[in-house]
């Protein structure tokens, strides 16, 4: 069977019998908290833990990567659910929208326009996802949204998460949202001006909730130890849930104390409705980011358990099935799914290596929605919002990542910066757009400006080749090589001619050989003849300036039509150029305009009584040359198959 298909071979079917139960425990706990963190209800985050799962398992090439609920995509939701549904609210009143300057917030917007605007947010980002699968664009998002740009946008996002559940966790009500530039400054200006405002009973709650899950992250599942006992990660998600209900319900904290919560959870499967296809033109280009975004984190995701795990997927294949779970899921009020971490990470742990487990699984979701969801309602939203928050832990620590870039890379470390600091000080639309543009201009920068190296010869060696940086290597002489690391297009063509041009003599009559009177010692000096005198013209005798690299003594000048004088007494050849070499080992395509400027410095060569030969061309590399006529200026001998032998041709 292909490695690429959703269900894998016997041998990979062997697996703990409990993964399937653990695995929808961990969803639970995660889906109802997203789902308040999207602008809806828990219910939806109930719905997309089981709806989008049943299509992805049939349609995904991952063996262990489960769909599900996401924080950064969950608060790029709710940002768009807030910013249209306040848009219809007003056209419905009559009145100017406020969702732009933070005078709106999801409270003002009725239930049933934020499930409209939400579900037709799902539908949206499927179709995206779709559509870019079918233009098989998989493998562009796998590489230009390269890990650092996608771990610069997930660290700052989780900024923003984590100041969205800031309301809930500390119960101020009135607690105004922003969107735009700057949004993080003015909400924490508003909240320290109203901070004597806070919910003590809902503060108390929230404190308990954090310490408990910060405590098990910590002492069990941060512990090497502990871990390798359990094997699997401590549900204590799970269990803040099911003791904040019991607490909730035996204390009485919504009437008593004055505590929100959940309340609305209705028993039973909804009944599938049709999005309201009349808001699509209006989200279609909001929902564009977001579809980028969940496409990339499902991706990723499966990318890492598949090289771990030693198998393929189909990048354009995990596009369809993921774009047809948002939609099937549309029908069904679930919010938008991307990559499960928590439940992949449980899944490959705990030895699970087919999506028969995530089709299992959902029966746990199942259960909840049919028998169970009655009896959460009494759940606080301190709780989830508490949840939400020490789940961040891990990508708010990211930022640390630029530590490690900076070392190894200070371009990469730049675009993890740009990406950050522009999410964090902008917005998550505007951020993600700006790396995603740096990240572009620095891929082509990058092309433009690829590496030339200058080759020599190693010294007391006949065929190793090395860059003359090197101090054991020296320029052969009367011939140039040159090495481009990259492509040779548009972008970079120009520059790369102007390297070799600049080792070309300034006129077409070369220097004569002198005779070598030392064949031991190879001329790699600093060797400057000056232009005869009029009275050298009248004997015939003119001299070029040729430049050649050294690092031995200097020879002296060459004047009044004398021999030139060697110093420190040593004897060697002044040879004009003769030959340049360009090695194409590491040319992997040439375009039009690449072929071009070869064509031309060809000739400019031939001109000047310089061969120019080409050395290690790959086969693509070969037929441009001779499609675009550069070959068709040489002869045969021209190209070799390495440096070493072009070197002995010459």
């Amino acid at each position: 069977m292909d490695s690429t298909t959703p269900l894998t071979t016997d041998s990979h079917r062997r697996t703990d019998p409990t993964v399937p139960l653990q695995c929808g425990l961990c969803e639970k706990s995660d889906c109802m908290a997203y789902g308040v963190l999207s602008g809806v209800e828990a219910i939806n985050g109930l719905y997309a833990g089981f709806f989008p799962v049943l299509i992805y398992s049939c349609l995904g090439t991952s063996r262990h990567a489960s769909v599900g609920t996401f924080a950064v995509t969950s608060l790029m939701t709710a940002g768009i659910v807030k910013n249209i549904g306040s848009k219809i609210v007003a056209q419905a009143n009559h009145t100017e929208a406020t969702a732009e300057n933070g005078a709106a917030t999801l409270d003002m917007i009725p239930l049933d326009i934020r499930l409209q605007v939400m579900i037709a947010v799902t539908l949206a980002v499927g179709l995206w996802q779709v559509l870019m699968g079918v233009l098989r664009l998989g493998y562009f998002l796998a590489v230009f949204l390269s890990d650092h740009l996608v771990k610069g946008f997930t660290c700052a996002a989780a900024f923003h998460i984590f100041t969205s559940q800031v309301k809930l966790v500390f119960g101020i009500g009135r607690l105004e949202e922003h969107h735009g530039p700057l949004k993080l400054v003015y909400f924490y200006v508003d909240f320290f001006r109203i901070i004597r405002e806070t919910h003590i009973p809902t503060l108390i709650v929230s404190l308990i909730c954090i310490t408990l899950l910060y405590l098990a992250r910590l002492l069990i599942n941060g512990n090497p130890r502990v871990m390798k006992i359990i094997k699997v990660p401590f549900p204590m998600e799970l269990l803040v849930i099911i003791f904040g209900t019991l607490a909730s319900y035996e204390l009485n904290l919504e009437s008593k104390w004055g505590v929100i919560i959940v309340k609305n959870i209705p028993t039973g499967l909804p009944v599938p409705v049709i999005p309201p296809y009349s808001i699509m033109p209006q989200i279609l280009g909001r929902t564009f980011s977001l579809a980028i975004v969940a496409s990339a984190v499902l991706i990723s995701l499966a990318k890492i358990f598949a090289t771990k795990n030693n198998y393929k997927i189909d990048s354009n294949q995990e596009l369809i099935a993921l774009g047809a779970s948002n939609i099937f899921g549309s029908f069904f009020l679930c919010i938008v799914v991307t990559g499960g971490l928590g439940r992949t990470a449980i899944q490959e742990s705990a030895g699970g290596s087919t999506q028969m487990v995530s089709l299992v699984s959902v029966i746990v979701v199942l259960i909840v929605l049919v028998a169970l969801g009655k009896f959460l309602q009494p759940l606080p939203r301190a709780c989830l919002g508490a949840i939400v928050m020490v789940a961040l832990i891990g990508l708010l620590t990211g930022v640390l990542e630029v530590k490690k870039l900076w070392k190894v890379s200070l371009i990469d470390a730049s675009i993890f910066m740009v990406s950050l600091l522009a999410t964090l000080l902008l917005d998550v639309d505007y951020g993600l757009a700006i790396g995603v543009l740096y990240s572009l201009v620095v891929f082509a920068f990058r092309m433009q400006y690829g590496r030339v190296a200058v080759l020599g010869r190693v010294r007391g060696t006949l065929d190793e080749i090395k860059p003359l940086k090197d101090p054991m290597v020296d320029e052969v002489p009367g011939i140039k090589i040159f090495r481009l690391h990259g492509p040779l297009y548009s972008g970079n063509a120009e520059s790369f001619v102007s390297e070799i041009r600049k080792a070309m003599p300034s006129n077409e009559k070369v220097l004569p050989i002198c005779s070598v009177l030392n064949p031991e010692m190879e001329s790699t000096h600093v060797i400057n003849t000056t232009t005869a005198t009029a009275d050298q013209h009248s004997s015939g005798n003119d001299y070029a300036d040729i430049t050649m690299t050294t690092r031995r003594p200097v020879i002296n000048i060459v004047q009044n039509n004398s021999p030139p004088v060697l110093s420190a007494g040593l004897q060697l050849a002044i040879q004009p150029m003769r030959g340049i070499i360009i090695d194409c080992s590491a040319i992997n395509f040439i375009d039009v305009v690449g072929s071009e400027k070869l064509l031309r410095l060809v000739n400019e060569c031939n001109k000047k009584g310089i061969r120019v030969v080409f050395s290690a061309c790959s086969s693509s590399v070969r037929d441009v040359l001779y499609l675009s006529g550069v070959a068709a200026v040489l002869q045969e001998e021209n190209f070799s198959n390495s440096v070493s032998n072009a070197i002995n041709r010459l």
